[in-house]
């Protein structure tokens, strides 16, 4: 069962891989799947990127445990590869098509939010052409209801992913609903000091005698 298990698999992988080398070796050669744009927004649980090809989507399945990618493109020849290719990567696949400037719809940005927020299904790695627009709002909604960014936070870690149009951080700003506490975004430090106090060294020793004033003992 094991070795036709694997022969339908290595079958499965054969056939897709033929489907979708012609396209992602297009555009390997447009420059757009050099891990473009690919950032840590929270380790171990949130990752972004531009489009990967096959062996970069590989590549960070395995060394980021990836258990979820979220495609924000729309449907096509692309998507339908990648879909495939991670089901035989055994990774968890969603697409959200939404318009190329980011202004995708609130639904679609908080089933991101409760893909990360599920351990079962994280990490995550969400991903649109190029990482910036689409992706940047699905983090920017992250930023704001999870790490407590102010609208300055967002818009520049939205710059420095080459976002320049400025009215993304705004507009998922206005779908925030829950914003952290100050404890959850600066957690409260508790040290119980439980371990005996050792004696001070070279300390005089103070007599106990109460029935005479207090003294130190040489």
């Amino acid at each position: 069962m094991n070795s036709m298990r694997t022969a339908i698999l290595l079958t499965m992988l054969t056939a897709i891989v033929a489907t979708g080398t012609a396209y992602f070796t297009v555009e390997s050669r447009r420059n757009r799947l050099v891990w473009d744009h690919f950032d840590v927004v929270k380790h171990g649980m949130l990752y972004r990127s531009g489009q990967l090809n096959p062996d970069q989507l590989e590549q960070a399945v395995k060394r980021y445990g990836i258990r979820t990618v979220i495609s924000f493109q729309y449907p096509g020849i692309g998507v339908e590869f990648e879909r495939k290719f991670s089901k035989v990567l055994g990774v968890d696949f969603m697409n959200l098509p939404m318009p190329g400037d980011g202004f995708g719809q609130e639904h679609q940005f908080r089933e991101v939010i409760e893909a990360v927020d599920d351990p079962e299904r994280r990490p995550v790695l969400i991903h649109c052409a190029r990482g910036t627009c689409r992706t940047g709002s699905a983090v920017a909604l992250y930023r704001f209801e999870r790490d407590g960014w102010t609208i300055d936070d967002v818009s520049a870690e939205m710059k420095r992913q080459s976002y320049r149009d400025g009215w993304i951080p705004g507009y998922i700003y206005n779908m925030v609903k829950h914003r952290p506490t100050l404890e959850r975004v600066e957690p409260v430090i508790v040290h119980d000091k439980n371990l005996p106090i050792p004696p001070a060294k070279d300390a005089p020793e103070v007599s106990t005698n109460t029935k005479e004033p207090w003294h130190v003992v040489h």
